[in-house]
């Protein structure tokens, strides 16, 4: 079953949650929500393929969506390098050798995972297949 709508539906429902976290100063929330958002994107664009994508890293799934022949243009892959810090530092507190996510992450950084993210999950959406 293609599940293209639901994935860009999930990815549309993560973009709105980023920007809100961010808008209530929860900054590392809105850089996991950022990166979850244009996930959700590269798995729906592999999902256009044919292709069940499984993993986390976005510049991992984007690798795979090349080897298929669409074009990911290194800018494109550079964004999705800066988003997949984010899976994991903004929730786990070893990621750190003291303090909590939430004391690393600025209004700096929400703002440009935010920007990042909508970039991506634009650039992927006019990429899947069929659309």
């Amino acid at each position: 079953m293609r599940r293209i709508a639901d994935w860009l539906k999930q990815a549309d429902a993560a973009l709105s949650q980023a920007r809100d976290s961010k808008k209530d100063g929860h900054y590392w929330a809105s850089c996991f929500f950022a990166h979850q958002a244009a996930e959700y994107a590269a798995k729906a664009l592999l999902e256009s393929f044919g292709v069940e994508a499984r993993g986390h890293s976005i510049s991992s799934l984007l690798d795979k969506a090349r080897e298929l022949g669409v074009e990911i243009t290194e800018e494109i892959r550079r964004k999705a390098l800066n988003l997949d810090r984010h899976y994991l530092q903004s929730r786990y507190v070893n990621t750190f050798y003291s303090g909590a996510p939430v004391d690393y992450y600025t209004l700096e950084d929400a703002e440009r995972a935010l920007v990042e993210a909508e970039e991506l999950v634009g650039y992927l959406k006019e990429k899947i297949r069929g659309s």
